[in-house]
């Protein structure tokens, strides 16, 4: 019984290693699409994430390699920076970009390839219907997305709706899976998305 738990010990021990290879090339990867496939019209959206407690060059190098992962075929996200303060950035999407990638966006973030940092990442978005994670009862919702810190998964996040209901979306699963109680409580982003526009950014792609 023994021989076969440290076998299977070891098969998990090679599965978990090849995958953050994997992972780790995905995101070394500069490959992208023809130029001629970016898109030029912005599309209005209040897709933000806000960024604290990291350095510039940080988290410069999570974006590029966030892009590095989801842009091999197409520019499915093109995320817009900006630094607030010495270790405090916002990031946007002005030509939009799906939930599902946002949300992936917002876990990145929190844990990105080869990057130590303890930074503090929340993201807000209204869900509209057709995106990923649209149940009926998160349509039109206003909603803060985070992550856990006590979770140990990794491949999730959690919401808040601005009317106080939290969930859990497991990435595998593809489903908000309501809280009785919600893991943070909602609260108002630092900055208005229109308090940007007066401020310098840097284009990922």
């Amino acid at each position: 019984m023994k021989v076969i738990l440290l076998v299977i010990a070891a098969l998990l021990v090679i599965i978990i290693f090849k995958a953050c290879v994997s992972t780790n090339k995905s995101a070394k990867d500069i490959s992208r699409p023809s130029l001629d496939k970016i898109p030029t019209v912005e599309k209005p959206n209040d897709k933000l994430i806000i960024v604290q407690n990291v350095e510039h060059f940080q988290i410069k190098t999570a974006l590029t390699e966030f892009c590095n992962s989801y842009n091999k075929d197409d520019f499915a996200a093109l995320p817009r920076l900006y630094q607030l303060s010495p270790d405090s950035f916002a990031i946007i999407f002005p030509f939009d970009t799906d939930l599902s990638i946002f949300c992936f966006a917002t876990n990145f973030l929190k844990y990105p390839i080869d990057i130590k940092w303890q930074a503090d990442v929340h993201a807000w978005a209204t869900i509209k219907k057709g995106d990923d994670y649209a149940t009926d009862y998160l349509v039109n919702k206003p909603t803060m997305i985070y992550l856990d810190k006590a979770d140990k998964e990794y491949d999730n996040v959690f919401l808040t709706t601005k009317d106080g209901d939290g969930y859990k979306v497991p990435f595998a699963k593809n489903q908000p899976q309501a809280l009785s109680i919600p893991i943070e409580q909602y609260k108002s982003p630092t900055i208005k998305l229109e308090d940007l526009k007066t401020l310098k950014y840097e284009d990922f792609k």
